[in-house]
């Protein structure tokens, strides 16, 4: 009997450090070694540049290599169903770049899977991402000194991390569909007046993150399933300002600070 105790009380502790050391690596705003940041428009060769209305007719096999880069504002972009899949998220590549562009859209119910990175957005305004899936990706969307970024009615399932917001103002993640994102389904760092809301969150290590230097953010309506780590970690048991933050009728399990699952 006390052989047993002991063996479940070590069991409980090493799952608990297990979960504790995501957390912990979660607040670093940092990438996989060999993660292709920035990268260069020119070097994407899938389908090279494109530019106001493109509309898939066929699914592109970006393999070993980056897929699309917008060229233009104002551009819409139609998956049309098809897929744009690229080598394996262990391979430097990224799906679609949207880098220094306005009013761009993402749509079209097809699928961006097994890049590093599967959407970057850099220092872009009023991009739209809605009903797509994202598969096998290292991170699916992300999102780098952007504002009016809406994330609507996508999927994000079997990618290490769904969506990672760095310094991002005034937009919304909502409507979407997480599951078995292992570390981390939405981050959230040093960014302001954003809003997290009506997502169906499961089986992540984090289901949302934010960091203590983000303020104004409301996260609202979530509802989480499946959990086997933390559903919401505010800044991992940092400094927490509840003024500047809005936190209310999320169904969920387990929070950091403790109060914010209803």
């Amino acid at each position: 009997m006390l052989r047993n105790c002991i063996f479940h009380t070590f069991t409980v502790v090493f799952a608990l450090l297990f979960i504790l050391w995501y957390v912990e690596v979660e607040i670093e705003p940092e990438l996989a070694s060999g993660q292709n940041m920035g990268p260069d428009a020119s070097l994407f060769k899938c389908a090279s540049y494109v530019g106001k209305f493109y509309t898939l007719n066929e699914s592109l096999d970006s393999d070993f290599q980056n897929g699309v880069a917008i060229n233009t504002n104002n551009t819409v972009i139609n998956l049309n169903n098809f897929s744009i899949l690229g080598s394996g998220y262990l391979n430097p590549y990224t799906g679609i770049l949207i880098s220094n562009k306005e009013n761009v859209t993402l749509e079209g119910n097809g699928t961006v899977g097994h890049f590093q990175i599967g959407v970057y957005i850099n220092s872009s305004k009023n991009v739209d991402i809605s009903t797509v899936n994202f598969t096998g990706n290292e991170i699916s969307i992300y999102v780098a000194n952007s504002s009016g970024i809406l994330v609507d009615n996508n999927r994000f399932y079997t990618n290490t991390a769904g969506i990672k917001f760095y310094t991002i103002d005034d937009s919304v993640i909502s409507n979407n569909a997480f599951d078995s994102n292992d570390i981390s389904s939405i981050s959230l760092f040093g960014s302001h007046d954003n809003s997290i809301k009506d997502n169906l969150i499961s089986s992540s290590l984090n289901g949302i993150f934010v960091d203590t230097k983000s303020t104004n953010t409301t996260i609202n309506s979530n509802h989480f399933t499946r959990s086997f780590g933390v559903d919401i970690n505010i800044g991992n048991g940092g400094k927490f300002n509840e003024i500047d933050n809005s936190i209310s009728n999320n169904t969920c399990s387990i929070s950091i600070p403790e109060t914010l699952c209803r």
